[in-house]
């Protein structure tokens, strides 16, 4: 005979044992999406001046320990050579000098040049850079050098920065045997809009060869004194100069 109360509590127990079994819920696959972040932030460099470069190899990164003007913005006139004619004889027929090179910190002659910098932000828009003579050459009396006629040459640009598309290459050097007049603003170098961006120079002649050229007429009648003038060289942030 079976034992009823026996049967009921193994019937009791399976129960329970199966009732704590917790269902099983099957999930479907699904992709999980989220989003971050990248920031890059830029600003115009006001602060540090740009060093000159060595006017032979303008992409050289060697420092050639030249003191440069020391400005510092976005668009800057970093160096320019002055012009050192030398001492000569009183002329007895008219006569033209040639300026004395350059040099590098360590004594290495150069060819006199002019460098320009722009790190103005966003597309190139262009520059233009003239020079004037102040005024004519004069002693240190103030006794004018008459008939002095002071002049560049034709200059070579050189691009000293790399890394930019050829089309930012609009620099053009204006530059021509014609004396500067006394006075007057005379055209150097310039950028049209859409390029001219980074450091260029534009360089006068060769070492022992330069292209800036001082004539004297014999008619001027020098006094045995020295004679200088200024040279004011303008740096514009629009190709034409306006």
């Amino acid at each position: 005979m079976i034992n009823k109360k026996l049967l009921l509590s193994v019937l009791s127990i399976g129960t329970l044992v199966l009732g704590a079994v917790a269902p099983v819920t099957a999930f479907a696959a699904e992709s999980r999406i989220e989003q971050s972040t990248a920031t890059a932030a830029f600003k115009e460099n006001t602060v540090d001046p740009v060093d000159p470069v060595d006017p032979t190899n303008p992409t050289d990164p060697t420092d050639p320990e030249i003191p440069g003007t020391g400005e510092t913005g976005p668009l800057t006139i970093d160096y320019v050579s002055s012009f050192d004619f030398g001492t000569h004889n009183i002329p007895t027929a008219d006569a033209t000098y040639t300026a004395a090179d350059a040099k590098k910190g360590d004594g290495t002659a150069i060819p006199n040049y002019v460098q320009v910098s722009d790190r103005r932000a966003g597309t190139p828009k262009g520059w233009s850079l003239t020079v004037k003579e102040e005024k004519q050459f004069v002693d240190t009396t103030g006794s004018e050098l008459s008939g002095a006629a002071l002049s560049l040459g034709t200059s070579q640009k050189q691009a000293a920065s790399v890394g930019y598309p050829t089309s930012n290459d609009t620099v053009t050097s204006t530059t021509t045997d014609t004396a500067l007049v006394p006075g007057a603003t005379t055209s150097v170098m310039k950028a049209d809009v859409g390029g001219g961006a980074g450091t260029w120079v534009d360089v006068f002649g060769e070492a022992g060869a330069s292209s800036v050229k001082l004539m004297v007429p014999a008619a001027a009648h020098p006094n045995a004194d020295s004679y200088s003038t200024k040279l004011t060289w303008t740096l514009a942030d629009t190709p034409s100069g306006d």
